[in-house]
């Protein structure tokens, strides 16, 4: 599977579906308050850093030119931009200027990265790199080896562009059927995709989507909902994003037994090919999943807490998994954690400092943004032989030492309810939102109407300039569980 000519069909194919929608849809929300909204919110996104990037719009649509420090602050520009509401599609003309590095230097940097990787399991990719554009290429047997090859080429300081030419050759084969059946599940109980028009057809492994969503942030995340599913090839994305007044009024609660929760959950870890999910059971009581049993790495044990946070109904969640790492020597970890840290576009400012003992890592240093601080934790959760991640690095912002706590915690209440304001997720319920914010930690409370408000309230807050931890108090209207009993930091959610 060709993944950059796959994500350039499938933006072709969204902004000619967005383009085509009747007037009367696009006719929602100005495009110069778009473009004022689209700007604010890349701003006061710590992971864009958007003082160089500039937003324009005609008929909803955003391009999107500048220049960004890393490929990562390209990606999140793009996925924050369709995120505003009245935005149907995004047209990507950034450009990327990282601090220079030799052609030979990136090279090695990726190969190291890759070898180090709990994920790639496949032998025989090539890395080839000149003037900063990185190209992939050998055969994989799994999507997620080939897409984690890419990602680890695109986290690497002085890296322009990643090329990841990979091809998947799946060794199993699996009907049509049992991929449109996993498909349409994993549509269903998505958080952010419940009750939307979505129809799903499969042949030869190659999935099309057809019908329409809200926004163009949830034709993506429908996309990336069945990339993982096994034994997919290709995915025709013809969602159509229309808008219209009165779709956030549109809603409704799903209250789901234990019993269905846990088989839920249960099929989304299960048709997850990141991980093996045979020895991995579930518990649930009143909306809470707790994940217990063992998974052969620390990275699965991350991205089995992550899926079972995007199932519709979970209310909060504790993940008791017992990582089953390969046995490597400290020193070893420790080395490539360290390496990866120092090359990565995103911490290599920072003076952190890994720690191994038994596989254990542990994290310590200072970092300026919540982003920052979570990245670190990827980086070392995805090196072979880490069996758990203990992050002690602390968050400072970099103008700490400006204005007083009152002045800056106002200012970042206001921030963040322009950005509850701007979105088109969470404008709908702004009035029941209040948000507070004391020395840099935020709280949002109130009585919201579905799980994605939830969700999504919890994550801009938490992606806002300034902002070290969200505590997520909001309630689902109508929703049976007994939260009041309850208070949990969200960072996930």
């Amino acid at each position: 599977m060709n993944s950059g000519l796959k994500s350039k069909l499938s933006i072709f194919v969204g902004l000619s579906l967005a383009l085509l929608a009747p007037a009367s849809v696009r006719a929602g929300v100005p495009d110069i308050d778009i473009n004022y909204n689209v700007n604010d919110a890349l701003r006061a996104d710590p992971r864009v850093n958007g003082s160089e990037v500039n937003a324009t719009t005609e008929n909803g649509i955003v391009t999107l030119t500048g220049s960004v420090e890393n490929l990562a602050a390209k990606t999140f520009a793009v996925a924050e931009a369709k995120k505003i509401n009245g935005v149907l599609g995004a047209i990507d003309e950034l450009s990327v200027a990282p601090s220079f590095r030799s052609d030979t230097d990136i090279a090695n940097a990726v190969r190291r990265r890759i070898l180090n990787s709990v994920v790639i399991k496949s032998q025989g990719l090539f890395v080839t790199c000149k003037d900063g554009v990185v190209t992939l290429t050998g055969t994989v047997d799994s999507y997620p080896e080939e897409q984690q090859a890419g990602l680890l080429a695109s986290e690497v300081r002085g890296v322009k562009e990643a090329k990841n030419d990979i091809i998947t050759k799946w060794r199993n084969e699996r009907s049509d059927s049992d991929i449109k059946e996993d498909a349409i599940t994993a549509l269903r109980n998505d958080v952010y995709l419940a009750g939307e028009s979505i129809d799903v057809s499969v042949k030869d492994g190659k999935i099309s989507l057809s019908g329409s969503v809200g926004n163009a942030y949830e034709r993506d995340r429908a996309f990336d909902d069945i990339r993982w599913i096994p034994n997919v090839n290709d995915v025709n994305n013809g969602l159509k994003v229309e808008r219209f007044e009165g779709r956030g009024t549109k809603f409704k609660n799903e209250t789901p037994s234990d019993e269905t929760l846990k088989k839920t959950v249960r099929k989304s870890l299960d048709q997850d090919s990141r991980l093996v999910a045979d020895a991995i059971t579930i518990r649930t009581s009143f909306g809470e999943v707790t994940l217990d049993g063992s998974v052969g790495s620390h990275y699965e044990k991350v991205i089995a807490e992550q899926d079972a946070k995007n199932v519709l109904g979970v209310a909060w969640m504790k993940n008791n998994l017992f990582v089953r790492a390969d046995q490597r020597e400290d020193w070893a970890i420790e080395d490539d954690i360290d390496f990866n840290l120092d090359t990565d576009a995103v911490t290599e400012e920072f003076n952190l400092n890994p720690s191994v003992r038994k596989g254990v890592v542990t994290l310590t240093g200072q970092v300026h943004s919540w982003y920052q601080w979570s990245h670190a934790y990827d980086v070392a959760s995805r090196v072979r032989g880490v069996k758990a991640v203990i992050d002690n690095i602390t968050v400072s912002a970099a103008d700490d030492t400006n204005g007083s706590n009152w002045s800056r915690d106002a200012d970042l209440v206001k921030s963040i309810k322009s950005r509850l304001r701007t979105n088109w997720v969470t404008w709908w319920v702004l009035d029941k939102i209040d948000v507070t914010v004391r020395n840099g930690v935020a709280t949002v409370q109130g009585d919201v109407n579905t799980w994605k408000e939830l969700q999504q309230a919890g994550e801009l807050a938490l992606h806002t300039q300034g902002i070290s931890a969200v505590d997520n108090r909001l309630t689902v209207k109508g929703v049976a569980y007994p939260w009041d009993e309850y208070h949990f930091k969200v960072t996930g959610f």
